[in-house]
């Protein structure tokens, strides 16, 4: 129990009501009476207030919080009392890793009635936090004193990569395949592969379609239809090496491969083929198999979450010795790295010559904008010009 503004505020009013009586000569008497009229009233305030059973706390929020974005959390506070009270909470939030926007939470419940407080935080970190108990704080009836205690409430929130980008390329995906009306046709790149019916030639149709077997059968033209080859497997390997430990823009290298990997596999099942990840340094961390579908989805947001960035080198040849052992079909790897010297460039082409034969790889680098901002500044000076020479031989 504490003394709340009011009681002190009360006990500095006494102080001004001594000043008159001190010329009576009973000054000493009154101070004394008043003090104590103002004791008691703090005691009975503590026993008029509620115990702190009374007082019970439930979160609402999800256990999913989204990395570099403000997350609302929620607590419901719920009050047994038969009167009215100012309850004051403050969750238990892990030291790093979170800048809290908004946490001052107070307000009246009303009587046998509920409350919702809520506040904004921005993880600054992906993986997994334990959000272990809240503090309570609330006024006596009178006002007078301020009780408090904490509540173990364990919650361990996940924070996943920052979904957002997803939704936005969804809807451009969605408009891509759709056609306004009164518009023409998207002519798209490629040939459609994969066949699907016959049908009578229509004039202009690619004589290279014509089925002659079907023709000589029906004694008019019959042409093959064919539409997108569907169910292709696409890999995306994500390099968690040293080199992707460094910062641009607020963010690490890692942190956009893991939002672009995420973009990259929603897309790819949109189309209705098939994404597979796999996460790796020196050795394999977390592999998921080509798939589809929303358990897929959540997989890779499991896997994705708690990815974090090593001083290791990457070892590219066991991992794509381990891709071409696990999987003999024909695919596609996106592969997100970087690399600091020309040695391990060097490296990864000679270990890239093992996917050759049934996969077409392609490598994705971050572009560093300090670096490129140093080769493309006017040199004039000594010191800028080495500074220039050493980043146009970085790029």
């Amino acid at each position: 129990m504490s003394p709340t503004k009011r009681f002190v505020f009360i006990i500095g009013l006494g102080v001004f009501l001594l000043i008159p009586v001190v010329f009576l000569g009973i000054g000493l008497q009154v101070f004394l009476l008043y003090n104590l009229l103002c004791f008691g009233l703090l005691i009975v305030d503590r026993y008029l207030s509620p115990s702190k059973d009374k007082i019970q706390i439930a979160r609402q929020s999800l256990e999913v919080l989204y990395f570099k974005t403000e997350n609302q959390i929620d607590l419901l506070v719920t009050n047994q009392y038969h009167r009215s009270l100012h309850i004051e909470v403050k969750d238990m939030i892990p030291d790093f890793h979170f800048n809290v926007l908004s946490q001052h939470m107070a307000a009246r419940v009303p009587a046998f009635g509920q409350c919702v407080y809520s506040y904004t935080v921005l993880p600054t970190k992906r993986g997994s936090f334990l959000f272990p108990e809240i503090f309570v704080r609330y006024k006596g009836v009178l006002g007078l004193c301020t009780n408090s205690f904490s509540i173990p409430l364990p919650m361990d929130y996940k924070v996943y990569p920052n979904v957002t980008d997803i939704s936005k390329y969804r809807l451009m995906l969605h408009k891509n395949r759709s056609l306004a009306s009164g518009g023409r046709p998207i002519a798209r790149m490629g040939a459609d592969t994969e066949f699907e019916s016959l049908r009578e030639y229509v004039y202009g149709d690619d004589y290279r379609k014509i089925n002659w077997l079907a023709t000589a059968r029906e004694s008019k033209l019959i042409v093959n239809q064919y539409e997108q080859e569907k169910n292709q497997p696409v890999f995306i390997l994500i390099d968690t090496g040293r080199p992707m430990s460094h910062p641009i823009r607020g963010y690490k290298k890692l942190d956009y491969a893991i939002n672009a990997a995420l973009v990259l596999s929603d897309i790819v099942n949109q189309k209705g083929d098939l994404s597979g990840l796999m996460v790796f340094d020196t050795e394999i961390n977390s592999v998921i198999m080509p798939g589809k579908g929303a358990k897929h989805r959540s997989a890779f947001m499991d896997s994705l979450y708690h990815a974090n960035d090593t001083k290791n080198a990457a070892d590219f040849e066991g991992a794509f010795k381990f891709l071409t052992t696990k999987f003999l079909r024909r695919g596609l790897v996106f592969l997100f790295t970087d690399f600091e010297t020309m040695d391990e460039a060097e490296q990864l082409l000679e270990s890239a010559k093992i996917l050759k034969k049934r996969f077409i790889l392609i490598i994705v680098l971050i572009k560093s904008d300090s670096i490129h901002a140093l080769a493309e500044h006017p040199a004039t000076c000594e010191r800028e010009i080495y500074e220039k020479a050493v980043a146009i031989d970085m790029l």
